[in-house]
């Protein structure tokens, strides 16, 4: 009897999980899963569909009944901020929260040594490889013969499973340097019906409703805080139109998600909003025009600074215009490693990642790992291009990702997930 662990955040992950697990007793009935929730509405949804779960951040958060047996009583300090890294890295984060953070993750850890020490998972599938709940499971799971493996979305609404980690730890990163242009063309993207369940939504916000009062939530759980843009200044911004009508000289600068994984550990220049801006702004051609791209869920929450700096530069314009009309009309893209570098590849821009990511290894990508300037970069002739950066993302896509999202309805893809997962473990073990 095979027994799989997993770690769910949200419903909607929740369904995918059951939806790999259904599909898993297709083939081995007597196969245990055990789903260890984040989020309430993780929870929530699993219980209401009859699945073994627990809800780790609130069990590690109020439980002080969890076993610690055969395990240290604390962890070391630079192994605790490590854990907590991605949360402490919010901008606005008090010295309260720090310490809450550094508290949870004691007793997240135990709680998770706690599980798979009972539970003695063959397996495990991990979403993400960044965020408290994750550090803390594969921790928990080193040393052991679980065989794990790591879940994120994938680019054009497909799903990555790979057995070294997500983003730039994907295992095929490098390989992509040797990808060659041929197989299958990527599939035009598709309006897949998206499932959603506002009931379960609303489980989460209660949650987050009811700690202004009683003061009770895992400190994982919290949000970054992040200001929004004073609505006057971002007015004026708005205000401002593209002049250039030379796509040559428009520099699209994609920015990151203000609490986005891939900026805060594959970033290696430390680049922040305004450092990517002024890196930019220091670099570009005389006579361009810098376009820049906010992430469209986050719009007016980057940093006052960079609103300030945007305001104060006269080659500087915030776009309001839709992803495809700010690849129109631009022909070069610098971002640290925003998937909007992939979607610019496609369409033959130059794409600059000043970071690092799953495709930063493609042929075409340029980097500054040579040593190369962003000067030299940003000054270097682009020809218009042949087909050949789009017909690179069908052979990427067929070979490294899983066709289908998880929040599809329709979640057939699965069983071809729960098979291949199954075989490449048994291979492993």
């Amino acid at each position: 009897m095979t027994k799989i662990v997993t770690l769910v955040y949200y419903h909607s992950m929740a369904r995918f999980f059951c939806g790999i697990e259904d599909a898993w007793k297709q083939f081995e009935p007597d196969a245990e899963f055990l789903h260890l929730a984040v989020f309430p509405s993780a929870w929530a949804y699993l219980k209401v569909h009859g699945r073994q779960t627990a809800a780790l951040s609130w069990q590690s958060y109020l439980g002080g009944s969890l076993s610690t047996r055969g395990i240290a009583a604390t962890v070391p300090g630079p192994e605790i901020e490590a854990m907590i890294r991605f949360h402490a890295s919010d901008p606005n984060i008090k010295p309260t929260q720090t310490i809450a953070l550094r508290r949870q993750a004691q007793k997240m850890l135990r709680a998770c040594h706690s599980i798979v020490t009972k539970f003695d998972p063959d397996i495990a599938i991990i979403s993400g490889d960044t965020r408290l709940p994750a550090e803390s499971l594969i921790r928990a799971l080193k040393n052991r013969k679980t065989v794990s493996w790591y879940f994120e979305q994938g680019p054009y609404r497909t799903t990555v499973l790979d057995r070294q980690g997500v983003n730039a730890n994907c295992s095929f990163r490098h390989e992509l340097a040797r990808l060659e242009a041929s197989g299958p063309s990527l599939p035009s993207r598709v309006n897949s019906a998206r499932w959603t369940n506002k009931l379960y939504t609303l489980l989460d916000r209660v949650a987050f409703t009811q700690a202004h009062v009683t003061r009770l939530m895992p400190p994982d759980l919290l949000p970054y805080t992040l200001h929004k843009c004073p609505q006057a200044r971002y007015a004026r911004l708005r205000s401002t139109v593209l002049l250039q009508s030379d796509p040559q000289k428009v520099v699209l600068v994609a920015m990151q998600v203000p609490e986005d994984a891939n900026n805060i550990y594959h970033n290696p220049l430390g680049l922040d909003d305004v450092g990517l801006l002024k890196l930019v702004l220091e670099n570009v051609r005389p006579g361009s025009t810098v376009v820049v791209r906010e992430h469209p869920l986050y719009r007016r929450k980057y940093s006052q600074v960079f609103y300030a700096l945007i305001e104060a530069s006269c080659n500087v314009v915030l776009s309001q215009a839709s992803l495809q009309q700010d690849l129109d009309r631009s022909r070069t893209t610098v971002t640290v490693n925003s998937l909007t570098g992939l979607d610019a590849f496609a369409q033959g821009h130059r794409v600059i990642l000043l970071g690092e990511s799953f495709y930063d290894h493609l042929p075409g990508i340029d980097t500054l790992r040579s040593g190369v300037s962003l000067q030299t970069l940003l000054m270097r002739d682009h020809p218009p291009s042949a087909d050949k950066p789009a017909s690179l993302l069908g052979p990427l896509i067929d070979k490294y990702f899983f066709k289908g999202h998880f929040t599809d309805v329709d979640l057939s893809f699965t069983r071809t997930i729960a098979q291949q997962i199954a075989n490449d473990s048994r291979a492993a073990q």
